[in-house]
């Protein structure tokens, strides 16, 4: 059934073990509201799962099969948001005292309505709680907008700075759970403040936009990549070690230079750290994004256009390991395997160490 701007008419469902009270509903509402008539609560929980249009609910509580109180139950436990939110009234005669009531409320009941009731009772209480339920929808579907546009970047399309915060605390909790591991990676365009004041602002977002292209081909479904600043970007690599994660970095460092913009003729290029994380219980958001941003910085002094990376993985698996010498060190790198040397530099430069000072005195003699 349409109204006259050829609409579907809203839909009730009047739940009740009398005809009578049924069809009483259904003369009154039906100028304005599609009714559909159930007989129990299990008619109309049937009813409920094939009607996905059903805005509003009048029951009543005694009946066969399934009660009010067991409608009730169902719709408010249900795991279909549209059913357990829909609005109950539940319709009460004599024989319901304020115990019946009461327990309804807990079950979830919006309202009463008294038998016998007259036309504007009934049309004043289904009005009030459609109107509620269609605001009530309208902000939900507003709070999801506005909450899915602070967590995008319109410039990029990648992530916001906020998303990618909860987003990558949420996944270092459930690595710490299940042992995982992970690398932060921080980009930045280089000298890009000079490249604003001198090319203006729609150059600026070109190149902008040009690294978020190049980062959205890069990353995996499983990774995250965000917008975190004018002209900076952070990446979360998901089950990723630090060989990996240096190469993907490179990759990207490399291609940067050789995007083209149409605004304008010249090369831009960008510097980037990497830090892979211990993760246990001590690792938190906060401090593995001040370890990677200490990277970034390090790439940046060191001149731009480059990379810098940490592990405090690797120092972890170095101190749980035998050291390895000198000897086995220069066989490892031989085979191509550096990745088993990086942990252990540190204690093989210590032991260089003499070596290189004799080796320097020498040269100035």
């Amino acid at each position: 059934m349409t109204n006259t701007n050829n609409t579907p008419l809203i839909k009730i469902l009047a739940v009740d073990d009398s005809r009578v009270m049924r069809r009483a509903i259904s003369k009154i509402l039906s100028k304005q509201y599609t009714v559909i008539e159930a007989e129990h609560g299990e008619d109309a929980w049937s009813l409920l799962q094939h009607h996905t249009d059903i805005q509003i609910v009048f029951s009543d509580l005694s009946m066969p099969y399934l009660d009010g109180y067991g409608l009730l139950e169902r719709i408010r436990t249900s795991t279909d948001d549209r059913i357990a939110s829909l609005p109950v009234i539940i319709i009460t005669g004599e024989e319901d005292d304020d115990a019946a009531k009461m327990e309804a409320l807990d079950k979830g009941a919006n309202d009463f309505i008294g038998k016998p009731f007259d036309k504007a009772q009934l049309f004043a209480r289904a009005q009030s709680h459609i109107k509620f339920e269609q605001t009530s929808k309208k902000l939900s579907e507003t709070a999801e907008k506005l909450e899915k546009q602070a967590a995008v970047d319109e410039l990029t399309g990648l992530g916001s700075q906020r998303y990618f915060q909860k987003a990558a605390d949420e996944q270092l909790s459930a690595l710490i759970r299940h042992q995982g591991h992970c690398c932060f990676l921080r980009i930045d365009i280089d000298n890009f403040n000079q490249i604003f004041i001198k090319h203006g602002k729609q150059v600026a977002d070109e190149i902008i936009q040009n690294i978020g292209h190049c980062l959205n081909q890069h990353v995996r479904k499983e990774d995250m990549a965000a917008r975190v600043g004018l002209a900076r970007f952070a990446l979360f690599l998901n089950h990723t070690r630090l060989d990996k994660a240096e190469k993907l970095a490179q990759r990207i460092i490399d291609e940067i230079p050789t995007r083209k913009l149409t605004t304008k003729n010249f090369t831009f290029t960008a510097s980037a750290g990497i830090f892979e994380p211990a993760i246990n219980n001590d690792a938190n958001f906060a401090g593995i994004y001040t370890q990677t941003e200490d990277c970034l910085q390090q790439a940046i002094s060191n001149g731009g256009n480059a990379l810098h990376t940490r592990s405090s993985l690797a120092i972890q698996e170095a101190e749980s390991t035998e050291p390895v010498t000198i000897e086995q060190a220069i066989k490892l790198l031989e085979q191509g395997e550096s990745d088993k040397v990086k942990p252990h530099l540190e204690n093989l430069y210590s032991q260089l160490k003499p070596l290189l000072l004799l080796f320097t005195q020498l040269i100035k003699k």
